[in-house]
């Protein structure tokens, strides 16, 4: 393992794209999303050739609304944080512009991933991930960050006390519950239905600690609709409530 990545992997924030304005306080308690990790793969050449102006038109150090709105996972984020508020996710568009979630700087929401290196897809592992963090597979990596990274991302629920904390993600649920709870499993699940299809959701409450875990946005099994994506929300939402 290479120091410099043990050493960034392990800082605030970092694999979250939101800032500490958006975590929240436990006065004024946020809901955080998490997925597994950045679906963008950038070696470290290449965010040095951005930081030195060669992608100056892309930059966007706020993660704006505009910036956020040409990611499909973003715009079904927005859709399902729309949902939980009881609103039809019709309206995501005007929900995200009057709210800003995700955005540096606004208070509500806050997005993160459990993983700190962005990989392309989640079962890749290219050789420049092998020599920036020293390890030679995803698994040795994966299981280094359970045992490393999982309790720092606790320690920021702690902390912020986030409202409730959305795993984005089933098959990833173990590793969403230790990163909030300490460890794996002891989840209940609950099934919605919409337009004749169903999706497992898994979540689980402790004091003011609350987990959701639902299916991935882009896959076929996903909430890949947006009728999944109102019911699911709807779930949440009084889940959030209880």
């Amino acid at each position: 393992m290479q120091q410099n990545f043990s050493d960034d992997a392990l800082r605030k924030f970092v694999g979250c794209d939101s800032d500490e304005q958006a975590a929240g306080t436990p006065a004024s308690r946020s809901i955080w999303l998490f997925g597994i990790e950045h679906g963008t793969y950038m070696s470290r050449q290449e965010v040095d050739a951005e930081a030195q102006g060669d992608a100056v038109e892309d930059a966007d150090d706020s993660y704006s609304i505009e910036l956020q709105r040409r990611w499909p996972y973003n715009q079904r984020a927005f859709k399902l944080l729309t949902a939980i508020r009881g609103i039809p996710v019709q309206n995501w568009r005007e929900f995200a512009g009057e709210n800003q979630p995700f955005v540096k700087g606004s208070p509500g929401y806050f997005k993160g991933n459990l993983y700190p290196y962005a990989c392309h897809n989640t079962s890749e592992w290219p050789k420049a991930a092998a020599d920036e963090t020293g390890f030679a597979n995803k698994l040795d990596y994966q299981a280094w960050c359970r045992d490393r990274r999982l309790p720092v991302i606790r320690s920021w629920v702690e902390e912020y006390r986030p409202e409730v904390f959305i795993g984005v993600g089933t098959g990833y649920r173990n590793d969403f519950a230790k990163a909030v709870f300490a460890e794996a499993g002891q989840l209940e699940v609950s099934t919605v239905v919409a337009a004749g299809q169903e999706r497992r959701l898994f979540y689980r409450a402790d004091g003011d600690k609350k987990l959701v875990v639902v299916p991935h946005f882009s896959s076929a099994a996903g909430l890949n609709s947006d009728a999944l994506l109102q019911v699911t929300g709807t779930f949440i939402a009084k889940f959030m409530h209880q």
